[in-house]
């Protein structure tokens, strides 16, 4: 009898084993196997080349891939020691000395030294692409030996030390990046042919290695073998899944552990103590309609009067109310929780004030403009249905909007461009600092975008180069607030909402702690047994 008794118990393990197996070679749910996590997106990426990248999703990719002197911890926003144990700075505030820790290496088993840093930071900002631009305050970066590197900048900032977790200073693998066309010459805009083989296969020294990306349909990442740090799931799966919806159901289903783009319509509906629960979190993602103020691009929308017609125009609070709990209403450009932040004032909709700036502008009797709008979500709140909302608060002014959809990669080409009329769009910081807003300011990058000119309005010009160097907290608050004032009532944008965050995991997913920069530690994601 033991014998049949045993005979029969390994038969029910092994065609258990054999059931797990199939489950598992079929794509099926990723809880059976607690050293693979999978998580549901809807991104953006279009490289993950880290000194081009410039995406909102940017950092949720190379903070698992690699390594920066200073980086985010938690869901602290402020700059850590990474690679660099620790800095100073000398009298003048210009000259930055930082050094490095001991025994990094990265997934090539390369040792990571200084001249690995200078190489990343020069070919990030002479390569001249999107992310350039956090660089362009690095006069020189030098490398006296291994384990020293001295950053010189051009004047003051005091946003520095948060420019250095972005991804723009992201540390790589200067041997491997070389080897495969990669340059940080002055000419590197020409010459660097380094992202091809970079949207393959990362070259850091972070938790996890890149194994593929197939755009908009799968990322897979492995436990890289060189890092010291800690890393729970030995793989990471990351599926584009665009319609929150379907993550909710992928989620209950067993078939993803994190369903991270996903809004307040899909998350309420989710019964804590089930198989799921949810997250929450405040975020400094704010989505704003940018209003071309090139006459040839777009007439109407590039007449001052006809901005402030529509700002005056737009229902805030039922903006507020489709982006859920806990969101915000900035003034301007200057989120809740960035130096000198002011909220937008109660009441400020007024139909009758939007009419009569139509009526002098001289369009009493209204016109049609496309608004384009991608498929794409600000934290779960789509921005077609934004765009709907827009076209019904404006039609009481007599604008008639024609809303405009398209592939989300090719509506930000022609944002980045400056060719489009009036459209939706979002902005989530680079790095966690005032001076990252100044992107707005005329003739900074969304100023250039909206081809919004430094003769257009110098007074904010003159204030932004101030709040870039004044490192008096007070005094920049001070300054913060009189630009947020400006823009407010003369400026192509509106600002709509500052979202909040929340997503559902697993019930047996530990340490989803969200970071508004990089949105999870996929290295800290736990399943349990």
């Amino acid at each position: 009898m033991k014998k049949i008794a045993l005979l029969v118990i390994t038969l029910i393990l092994t065609l258990s084993l054999i059931a797990c197996s199939k489950k598992e070679e079929s794509g099926g749910s990723s809880s059976s196997n607690t050293d693979t996590i999978v998580v549901g997106v809807a991104s953006d990426w279009k490289t993950l080349d880290p000194a081009r990248a410039y995406e909102v999703f940017g950092n949720f990719y190379f903070y698992a891939t690699y390594e920066n002197l200073y980086m985010l911890e938690g869901s602290d926003l402020t700059p850590k020691p990474a690679l660099a144990k620790e800095y100073s700075v000398d009298e003048s505030g210009l000259v930055y000395t930082f050094t490095l820790d001991e025994g990094r290496k990265f997934s090539s088993g390369n040792a990571v030294t200084a001249n690995d840093v200078v190489f990343s930071f020069n070919r990030t900002k002479n390569i001249k692409d999107n992310a350039s631009a956090l660089a362009e305050g690095v006069a020189k970066v030098e490398a006296p030996d291994d384990k020293t590197v001295v950053v010189t900048l051009h004047e003051q900032d005091a946003s520095f030390l948060a420019k250095l977790t972005s991804n723009a200073f992201a540390v790589v693998d200067s041997k491997v990046v070389k080897e495969n066309g990669g340059s940080d010459a002055d000419n590197a805009s020409t010459t660097d042919a380094a992202s091809t083989f970079l949207d393959g296969t990362s070259a850091g020294s972070g938790p996890y290695v890149l194994k593929k990306w197939t755009p908009n349909t799968e990322m897979v990442l492995e436990k890289n073998p060189n890092y010291t740090g800690t890393v729970n799931a030995n793989k990471i799966i990351i599926k584009e899944i665009p319609d929150p919806n379907t993550q909710i159901q992928a989620l209950e289903k067993g078939e993803i552990d994190v369903a991270l783009s996903v809004g307040p319509d899909q998350v309420k509906n989710i019964q804590e103590g089930g198989n799921s629960k949810v997250v929450s979190s405040p975020t400094s993602t704010i989505s704003f309609l940018l209003m071309n103020n090139s006459t040839e691009i777009g007439k109407e929308m590039a007449d001052p009067l006809v901005q402030q017609a529509v700002r005056y125009a737009l229902d805030y609070e039922g903006f507020k109310q489709l982006a859920g709990d806990g969101a915000l209403l900035p003034m301007s450009f200057v989120q809740e929780g960035f130096v000198g932040a002011k909220s937008r004032p109660d009441n400020y909709q007024s139909i009758e004030k939007a009419k009569d700036l139509m009526k002098q502008a001289g369009y009493e009797n209204g016109f049609t403009i496309p608004l384009t709008a991608a498929n794409y979500d600000s934290e779960g709140l789509s921005w077609v249905t934004i765009a709907e909302k827009v076209k019904e608060d404006l039609a009481k002014i007599n604008i008639n909007v024609e809303i405009q959809t398209g592939e989300v990669g090719v509506v930000i080409e022609d944002y980045r461009n400056g060719k489009t009329p009036f459209l939706v769009m979002h902005w989530s910081p680079d790095y966690y600092d005032l001076s990252n807003q100044l992107a707005f300011i005329p003739g900074d990058i969304v100023g250039e975008r909206a081809n919004w000119e430094p003769q257009d309005n110098s007074e904010l010009v003159s204030l932004a180069k101030q709040a870039k160097v004044e490192i008096d907290e007070s005094k920049r608050a001070e300054i913060s607030g009189k630009m947020q004032e400006i823009m407010a009532e003369n400026s192509p944008y509106a600002f709509l909402v500052q979202h909040p965050k929340s997503f559902a995991v697993s019930s047996r997913l530990e340490g989803a702690s969200y970071n508004d920069l990089l949105k999870l530690h996929l290295n800290e994601l736990k399943l349990s047994e």
